[in-house]
């Protein structure tokens, strides 16, 4: 059972925080968004992930989390890797398109996103920031979600000066500066 305590200064203690608590604690804490994409044409599957992270540069190793419940481990599994696709400042909409549960995938998942494919065989989108494909070294299991360690293979940057896409306090903003 979650209790809080707020104290004399205003911090809130929580004993064994529940899910809604460690959700708003987490949001406090701003990530970058990334389109996670797996395969090509009718066998297209991508979702929006805002948990990726930099795990070694020797050897090059990213780590992505996907929701166990979700379509996207099957694929991933299947086929051995997936890629990275961080989002620019002004894909909004395609980050919100992917994050959603009803999100497409297949043809339409390939259109929308106008991505090509990368040299790995998964689509990589051709205005993001960053594309990274991967093949998965590593796979753990993480509590409601799947880790897998994703050793980069290829690299693609589109344009280092555009600002990235935030995510913060469960809304997208924008870096200052």
């Amino acid at each position: 059972m979650s209790t809080d305590v707020v104290g004399a200064d205003g911090v809130t203690v929580w004993d064994s925080p529940n899910a809604e608590a460690f959700r708003g604690a987490m949001g406090l804490f701003p990530t970058g968004i990334a389109v996670i994409t797996v395969g090509q044409g009718p066998g297209t599957e991508a979702m929006t992930a805002s948990s990726v992270t930099s795990i070694s540069l020797e050897p090059t190793l990213v780590l992505v989390s996907v929701n166990a419940a979700g379509r996207l481990v099957a694929a991933i599994d299947s086929a051995g890797g997936f890629a990275v696709n961080v989002l620019a400042q002004d894909q909004t909409e395609l980050s919100q398109r992917f994050a959603a549960r009803d999100r497409p995938s297949g043809l339409v998942a390939q259109e929308l996103l106008g991505s090509v494919a990368g040299r790995s065989g998964h689509l990589v989108v051709p205005d993001a920031l960053v594309s990274l494909e991967c093949t998965t070294e590593y796979r753990y299991p993480g509590g409601d979600h799947v880790l897998y360690l994703g050793l980069v293979r290829g690299m693609r940057v589109a344009d280092p000066v555009r600002p990235p896409l935030v995510f913060h306090r469960g809304a997208y903003t924008r870096l200052p500066g």
